[in-house]
């Protein structure tokens, strides 16, 4: 009666969390804290409440499947802030569509792929993965190649070395950068590698950019697959990327952002859009133009991480040796001994809720990439994050003696 192959979505990372620690009491003598999840807890500029009362009647309106004037002129402006070199790669009739938020194309874009190839087709999916990524491959009809993301390459696939069987039968490749759960940015090279791979074996890549605003202050902006298209020098062809306000402006209800690439994929996600998805309503669609055009509020949230880095860093560097700040994002991928008894100690001695690595990845001919690992996220102010700390300092100098 109903697709079975979606079946494989219920084994998702919280519900694998929630299993876990079920019949284990967290410790009442300490609040609960989870950091399991990464929810901005930074407000929403307050502009944003004006502008949606000045909009209230708009609701009553039929929300267009492309964006307004006010917002499709922001994005413009932010693409050529963000990333200059692109300035005139792109135009917004052609290449640009407003979203609720990257979940939902990320998803729907799976759709556009299928039946690209004729034969059984494969989905190149980053593992560690987000589950938008393996639902859209399961709506292109393909079997997913699950590519590890190791440390011995930065946290990124190797796609250096996929064999030509597998390349000639994908439909779509997901990546991400700057990369959840680790942190780490893609080089301007392996963007520029990903595109030509896609264009030489005809597959859609996606490339997730949900946190390319999420970076350290006192490094460079990670850079991004416009700017690595634009490097070289033949369009948008193969490519579409994916940027929400979720993480930018503390924003993850709203849902909004937009998709840029392939003037061919942007016009058929319209299409569908129009036809059986989610337009981006209008005065959310009003919001979002602000919220692009601000970069105050922006500024401030990646200030906001750079001191909550700041705190783990004392607290943690004791401990490795190696210990290195992630490059952008709010996650701390951490090494432990076991990811879910250390998930399950955390939880019962210290009142702690954290993810296990293991259940953000896929075990490939025996190798879970995100097996040893926690992410925690550090969204939250400075005080929670330096008693998350204190706590974790306790169980690792227990893991120790």
């Amino acid at each position: 009666m109903v697709n079975p192959e979606y079946n494989v979505l219920k084994d998702w990372m919280f519900g694998k969390l929630t299993s876990l620690l079920e019949n284990i009491p967290p410790n009442p003598e300490y609040s609960i804290l989870k950091m399991s999840l990464g929810e901005p807890t930074l407000n929403i500029p307050n502009f944003a409440k004006i502008i949606l009362e000045e909009n209230f009647n708009e609701w009553g309106k039929y929300p267009p499947s492309i964006a307004i004037p006010s917002l499709g002129s922001s994005i413009i402006r932010y693409i050529e802030r963000r990333y200059p070199s692109a300035k005139n790669l792109l135009t917004l009739d052609k290449n640009i569509v407003p979203v609720p938020g990257t979940r939902e194309p990320l998803h729907l874009v799976g759709l556009l792929a299928k039946n690209l190839k004729a034969g059984k087709t494969k989905a190149l999916v980053t593992n560690p993965f987000y589950h938008a990524w393996r639902a859209g491959s399961i709506s292109s009809g393909s079997d997913i190649y699950w590519l590890n993301a190791l440390p011995d390459n930065n946290y990124f696939p190797d796609i250096s070395n996929l064999s030509e069987n597998t390349l000639n039968s994908s439909v779509i490749m997901y990546i991400c950068s700057p990369s959840n759960p680790h942190g780490s940015v893609a080089s301007l090279d392996y963007l520029k590698d990903a595109i030509l791979l896609a264009r030489k074996y005809n597959f859609i890549l996606a490339v997730d950019e949900c946190y390319c605003d999420i970076f350290r202050m006192n490094r460079p902006k990670p850079p991004g697959a416009l700017e690595a298209a634009a490097s070289l020098g033949k369009g948008l062809d193969n490519l579409l990327v994916f940027n929400s306000l979720s993480k930018r402006s503390n924003a993850s209800g709203m849902r909004a952002g937009f998709i840029a690439g392939d003037e061919n994929v942007i016009d058929s996600y319209k299409l569908l859009v129009s036809n059986g998805a989610s337009p981006v309503p209008i005065p959310i669609q009003k919001v979002a133009a602000y919220l692009y055009d601000d970069e105050e509020h922006h500024e401030k949230a990646c200030i906001h991480y750079d001191q909550n880095f700041s705190i783990i860093e004392k607290y943690l560097k004791p401990f490795y040796k190696d210990f290195k700040l992630p490059d952008a994002g709010f996650f701390l991928w951490l090494k432990v001994k076991d990811d879910k008894q250390a998930a399950k100690i955390l939880w019962n001695k210290y009142s702690l809720r954290v993810m296990p690595g293991s259940f953000m990845g896929k075990n490939v001919d025996g190798l879970n990439p995100g097996i040893g690992f926690l992410r925690i996220s550090v969204v939250d102010s400075q005080d929670v994050i330096e008693e998350t700390m204190k706590r974790l300092q306790l169980f690792l100098k227990s893991e120790i003696t």
